[in-house]
C-alpha cells in the first residue's frame, strides 16, 4: 500500500461517516482482493495488513487483541456471529473489571439476536458504553490507536476478516468510528430478566431506525411496511414529541428514555 493512497483514507471535514465508511469498506474489499492473489506469500511480522479467512484462528486473534488492550476498544457490531456471544461474554467483562474502555457501535438488527440481547445487559452493567445506529455495515474492533480487525462480509464471518496495524487505513478507521459515534444513539438501558417485548413496538423501531439517520425508506424496507404508513408513524412520532426535524425526534426519544 503507496504513503499516497493511505493519505487520501480518512474521512474529509463535513464529509457523511456512513458515505465514509462504505467507501473505506470497498478499499478494504480491494485490499483483500489484492491479498488472496498473493496467499502463496506467508504474513510477515511487519505487515501493515494481513487477511484472515478462519473461524478458529480469527477467534484466537481477537481474543490476544483483546488482552493486548492498554486503554480501549472500539467495537462496531452486528449479527451473524462466528460463535455465540454469550460464549464470549467472559473476556470482555474480566477486561472491563481491569479497567479496559469499551464503547460499541451495534447495528439495529441486534434487537431481533436472542443471544446478543441475553449478553447486553449483563454488559451494560459492567460498564460497556453502547449506542446503535440504523445501519452498521461492516464489523470491526480498535484495539487503543495500534491495530483493527475488520469483517467484510455479512454472509460467513469467517469468510473474509483483515488484521490493520498501524497505517494511514488506520487513521482513517479510527477518524471514522468517532463519527459514527457522535452520530449514534444512548442504547436503551436494557432489562436484566429478558423482556425485550417493549423494544420491539413498532414505534420504538421507527425511533430507533429514525435516530440512526434511516430515510423514510430504508426504514420502509426494514420494518416491512408501506411509505405511507412510515411517514404517517413518523409525523405522528415527531409530534408527540414536539420536534421540528427527524434528528430533534431521536435525541427528544433517548431524553425521554422512549428508546
Amino acid at each position: 500500500m503507496r504513503d499516497d493512497d493511505e493519505a487520501r483514507i480518512g474521512p474529509e471535514a463535513g464529509s457523511d461517516p456512513l458515505d465514509e465508511l462504505d467507501a473505506q469498506l470497498n478499499r478494504l474489499r480491494s485490499v483483500a482482493d489484492e491479498l488472496r492473489g498473493s496467499r502463496d506469500r506467508p504474513a510477515l511480522p511487519g505487515d501493515q495488513v494481513e487477511l484472515i479467512e478462519d473461524g478458529p484462528r480469527l477467534l484466537g486473534v481477537y481474543e490476544r487483541l483483546q488482552r493486548s488492550a492498554r486503554q480501549q476498544i472500539r467495537v462496531l457490531d452486528r449479527p451473524p456471529y462466528v460463535t455465540p456471544p454469550s460464549e464470549q461474554q467472559s473476556l470482555e467483562l474480566d477486561r472491563l473489571r481491569a479497567g479496559i474502555t469499551y464503547r460499541a457501535i451495534y447495528g439495529t438488527a441486534v434487537f431481533e439476536h436472542e443471544d446478543t440481547m441475553r449478553v447486553l445487559p449483563e454488559l451494560q452493567a459492567a460498564g460497556e458504553r453502547s449506542r446503535v445506529l440504523a445501519q452498521v455495515p461492516i464489523k470491526m474492533a480498535l484495539v487503543d490507536d495500534h491495530t483493527a480487525l475488520i469483517g467484510l462480509t455479512k454472509r460467513a464471518p469467517a469468510e473474509s476478516n483483515l488484521l490493520i496495524r498501524s497505517s494511514g487505513l488506520l487513521d482513517g478507521l479510527i477518524a471514522t468510528f468517532e463519527m459514527l459515534w457522535a452520530l449514534a444513539i444512548p442504547m436503551p438501558v436494557l432489562p436484566p430478566d429478558g423482556d425485550f417485548s417493549g423494544l420491539r413496538s413498532p414505534d420504538r423501531d421507527v425511533l430507533l431506525l429514525l435516530a440512526g439517520g434511516a430515510t423514510d425508506d430504508k426504514i420502509s424496507r426494514h420494518l416491512g411496511i408501506s411509505s405511507r404508513t412510515t411517514q404517517r408513524r413518523v409525523r405522528a412520532l415527531m409530534e408527540a414529541l414536539g420536534a421540528q426535524t427527524r434528528f430533534q425526534a431521536g435525541v427528544q426519544a433517548v431524553r425521554r428514555r422512549w428508546i
